[in-house]
């Protein structure tokens, strides 16, 4: 994934510098295009390769230390992936119930206590000002993205 993140680190700078060059050379459309494609790598580096930490708020009420890859999505252990994804997009406010530690047998015999009502945990992301700026400029990007492309199709 670092190589990857390099690699599309580079295809990044590369298209925005000979699209400045283009547009230097008064050839506008060109340049635009090419500083247009630049935010495809962008959004795909900043939403799915780049190293972060995970950041989704443990049942310890701490938020996750595992490796995770991208602003969108958390690591991949305890089913932060699909959770931390959905309440960046403002799908899900709560995660589903958890499961109750089951007790052992012999403990039930000697206390004898009625099952408590289990409460959703609400699913939270422990975000910093990089977490946030990240997210919102690969979201912005993607939808550059795909207005540049449009504009292109539409033109040529």
């Amino acid at each position: 994934m670092q190589l990857l993140s390099v690699v599309l680190f580079l295809t990044v700078v590369g298209l925005v510098i000979v699209g400045v060059a283009k547009l230097r050379q008064d050839n506008l459309l060109t340049g635009w295009e090419l500083i247009g494609w630049a935010f495809v790598p962008l959004a795909i580096l900043l939403g799915f390769t780049v190293h972060t930490t995970c950041g989704v708020t443990t049942t310890r009420r701490t938020p996750c230390k595992n490796d995770a890859y991208g602003f969108l999505f958390g690591c991949t252990g305890y089913g932060h992936w699909l959770e931390k994804f959905l309440v960046r997009l403002g799908f899900q406010k709560e995660s589903p119930q958890q499961v109750q530690r089951r007790q052992p047998e012999g403990a039930q015999a000697f206390t004898y206590q009625p099952a408590t009502q289990s409460q959703p945990i609400r699913v939270t992301v422990q975000d910093s000002a990089r977490t946030i700026c990240g997210f919102w400029f690969g979201l912005i990007s993607v939808v550059v993205a795909v207005a540049q492309t449009i504009i292109a199709v539409a033109i040529h």
